[in-house]
């Protein structure tokens, strides 16, 4: 028996993930966003930033919304493989894929209101800090999504008693660790300068490197999930044909 369209697509939407995460990050590079804007910058400042950087800019938002696309068939496939852990409670694998289908609103919007940012770059300083802080507080302040859909994995992993879990149990405590580190942003109205500003390392350096770290070990969690499922699958209708 080979393996069906079906097959291949779901091991593809594992498999792309990690040229997603090359995209972001050399997107977020090119746009000078890699480290970020500090937000104690006056607003002249800012708009001299978008001013002199402006196609640069541009192109890095572009290749960067590019590697967010990315993220809808991984969700779909980590809820593919959720069902698997317990076929008849639904519940956690459907909080993943919703909180999921959340979070991805907040990974491509906030870049929209940055490439609207540099868009005019002519336009007043006030404007242009305006457009900027909006963009980065949307990208890093909405916490919730991405805390509850990683909730939902940690503990369906956890609940899962099978002979064969589905994820390593690792991939329980990795997703409880992001939920943790996650919630410094909380902070982050609150200050311009330190660690839980929009630039600082508990606010963007450590979310923004646990966020691509996340993405590649549940891209690897849900191919190898998919490949043992798709083989013990092959294996025994085989088995039942030589029989």
């Amino acid at each position: 028996m080979r393996l069906t369209v079906s097959d291949r697509i779901e091991r593809v939407s594992s498999a792309i993930v990690p040229v997603g995460v090359v995209f972001m990050f050399v997107g977020l590079l090119i746009a000078g966003y890699i480290p970020a804007v500090p937000a104690n910058w006056s607003a002249e400042e800012v708009a001299e930033f978008y001013r002199d950087n402006t196609n640069l800019i541009r192109f890095g938002i572009i290749l960067t919304l590019i590697g967010f696309m990315v993220w809808g068939p991984l969700i779909t496939v980590i809820l593919r493989q959720m069902l698997r852990i317990r076929p008849e409670q639904k519940t956690l694998a459907y909080l993943q894929f919703g909180s999921g289908l959340a979070a991805w609103q907040f990974l491509w919007v906030p870049m929209l209101v940055l490439a609207a940012a540099s868009f005019r770059p002519e336009r007043s300083p006030e404007t242009t800090q305006t457009l900027h802080d909006l963009g980065w507080i949307l990208l890093f302040l909405p916490f919730m999504p991405f805390v509850l859909q990683s909730g939902a994995i940690a503990l369906a992993v956890l609940l899962d008693a099978g002979p064969k879990p589905v994820f390593p149990r690792w991939v329980a405590y990795f997703n409880l660790l992001e939920c943790f580190l996650f919630l410094a942003v909380i902070l982050m109205l609150f200050f311009k300068t330190g660690p839980f500003a929009y630039h600082g390392v508990l606010v963007f350096w450590i979310p923004l490197f646990i966020f691509g770290v996340w993405l590649l070990v549940m891209a690897w969690a849900t191919y190898r999930g998919t490949v043992e499922e798709q083989t013990r699958r092959l294996e025994n209708t085989s088995g039942v044909h030589a029989g």
